[in-house]
């Protein structure tokens, strides 16, 4: 079984559309094995009613905060009520596109344990970049979120991951990053507990996002990041 996680938040635009596209490639990968879980993350716009109507279809399920907690909180709730054999996440705008799956369960095959989407590999196709402030942040947060770890991930926040179910379930249940930085706890725990971690790159789209506030956010990851690091030290795999 293949099961799909979808943090929601304030996304009413394009769940009707993004979500039977999900359960067309599903279908296709997995027959009638698949199920999507879509979390909404305390949305004000109508999220939470559009979600509920598709959750009608057998194979999809609704999960609801009452307020906003963030993203890792989102992805969190919905990782845990999983049942598949292995797990996706993605972002609701899907800006990775969905056909990237077939690769990402091939790395599985092929014996990855978690497999992270990589827009900064020179394979990667980039359609529409950030602004550059965005993409200049992002470098740094990687090389923060690397030197504070001992990691050496090339690209932490694509919204397009795929791990093996138990693993999957195992590291959230441990999680306690619930915001941004969620990624780098993630992909820590992953590490600390010897999974196997391969990058693939990707085909990526920037969509605009008005949710992002660059200062505020950039503050609270820089703060998330010292709390991971607290909390697990430098990594050494398979130390768990």
């Amino acid at each position: 079984m293949i099961s799909a996680v979808i943090p929601v938040y304030n996304e009413a635009g394009c769940l009707r559309e993004h979500v039977p596209a999900l359960s067309e490639i599903l279908t296709a990968i997995a027959g009638e094995d698949w199920e999507i879980h879509l979390v909404d993350d305390g949305s004000d716009d109508g999220t939470g009613e559009i979600i509920d109507a598709l959750a009608v279809h057998p194979r999809l399920f609704g999960h609801h905060h009452a307020e906003n907690r963030g993203k890792g909180a989102a992805v969190r709730t919905g990782v845990l009520a999983t049942r598949g054999d292995r797990v996706l996440f993605l972002d609701a705008d899907m800006s990775t596109p969905l056909e990237t799956l077939h690769l990402f369960m091939q790395a599985i095959d092929q014996g990855a344990d978690v497999v992270v989407g990589n827009r900064k590999s020179n394979e990667a196709t980039i359609e529409r970049w950030q602004p550059p402030i965005r993409t200049w942040l992002g470098l740094g947060f990687t090389r923060l979120a690397n030197g504070l770890m001992g990691l050496s991930i090339s690209d932490y926040t694509c919204g397009f991951k795929l791990f093996r179910g138990e693993a999957a379930r195992a590291v959230f249940a441990e999680m306690e990053t619930e915001r941004w930085s969620f990624d780098v706890e993630a992909l820590a725990r992953c590490a600390r507990r010897g999974l196997v971690l391969t990058e693939v790159p990707v085909r990526w789209h920037h969509v605009d996002d008005t949710r992002v506030r660059v200062l505020r956010d950039v503050i609270g990851s820089f703060m998330e990041l010292l709390a991971i690091r607290r909390r697990l030290g430098r990594i050494r795999p398979g130390a768990a």
